[in-house]
């Protein structure tokens, strides 16, 4: 049996802390719950939203005339060099398993906020590492069927920041099975502890913040691709530059609109100040888009999910 809740304001469900209240709200722990939340709001006609950590939105301050369904699946089990788990787990407990338990291959996902069901929806990754690349296969939800189905890695689809379940709305990440492979514990942690350590001396931690707002764009013109490695000393792999850099070079970094400014630590970073609302936050977003494509040429593209909009 679900609980529904009216009117449940959403910001605090964010890491940006921002946004209205959604016209309904409830949490679903199983399988069928999910099932019976999206069900009943399919027949009532209303509009729906799997609310993982919260991580990666941005609700408008107007909230969602529709039905919120908060992910709770969390549950996790062992397979050998293999994990299968649940939508609702955060990433970094899992992280924190795998690592207790000697498996090693999501060292650098460390520290990533929000949920495995998110992580995988946006093939989630730093540091060269992406989730996708440790995922054998995928439970979802079938929602033109309402069948639970299993999809295997390559139906998945796993491009940067992108997978069939981002492409399409049919599909609804329920549970995912993970090839992890055995190493020394102390060897898991200490990669485990350089990749938190490297997070934690940007301080961002504290910022409100989505993290990342833009794609990294892939960039063709050869004198940017030369003009990045010369000045950062490192190579640009598949022709793919950090959008922070783009930022920084249209002169944006500590631009401010509302609330809402780009983060002096992380050019990549839009920040709620405190009082910051979303339409602060958009219209940050499209200057920083304007003043880049003027500037540069290379179009950035949001990475952030909108609600409400």
């Amino acid at each position: 049996m679900i609980i529904m809740e009216k009117e449940v304001r959403l910001a605090p469900f964010t890491s940006f802390r921002i946004g209205g209240a959604a016209k309904l709200f409830c949490a679903v722990s199983t399988k069928d719950q999910l099932r019976q939340a999206i069900t009943f709001a399919l027949q009532k006609d209303l509009p729906y939203h799997i609310l993982g950590g919260g991580t990666n939105i941005l609700v408008n301050d107007s909230g969602f005339p529709g039905m919120v369904i908060q992910m709770n699946l969390d549950g996790m089990r062992l397979r050998g060099e293999s994990v299968e788990v649940d939508a609702g787990v955060e990433l970094m407990r899992l992280v924190q398993c795998a690592t207790q338990e000697g498996l090693g291959g999501m060292e650098r996902l460390a520290g990533i906020p929000g949920t495995v069901g998110g992580a995988v929806r946006g093939n989630a990754g730093a540091y060269g590492t992406a989730i996708g690349e440790v995922v054998r296969g995928v439970v979802a939800l079938d929602l033109e069927r309402m069948e639970f189905i299993p999809l295997t890695r390559e139906e998945c689809d796993f491009h940067y920041r992108s997978s069939t379940f981002k492409k399409t709305k049919r599909l609804v990440v329920v549970s995912a099975l993970l090839d992890l492979h055995s190493a020394p514990r102390e060897e898991i942690a200490e990669k485990v502890e350089e990749t938190l350590a490297k997070r934690l001396a940007r301080n961002l931690q504290a910022e409100l913040s989505v993290g990342s707002f833009f794609m990294n764009p892939v960039v063709t013109e050869r004198s940017l691709v030369e003009a990045f490695e010369g000045e950062r000393r490192v190579h640009c792999r598949d022709n793919r530059i950090p959008a922070g850099w783009f930022i920084e070079r249209a002169g944006l970094r500590n631009r401010r609109v509302g609330g809402a400014m780009v983060s002096e630590k992380h050019a990549n970073y839009i920040i709620n100040t405190g009082n910051a609302t979303a339409r602060d936050v958009r219209e940050l977003a499209a200057l920083i888009r304007d003043e880049v494509a003027q500037k540069t040429g290379v179009l950035l593209q949001e990475e952030v999910c909108y609600l409400g909009f």
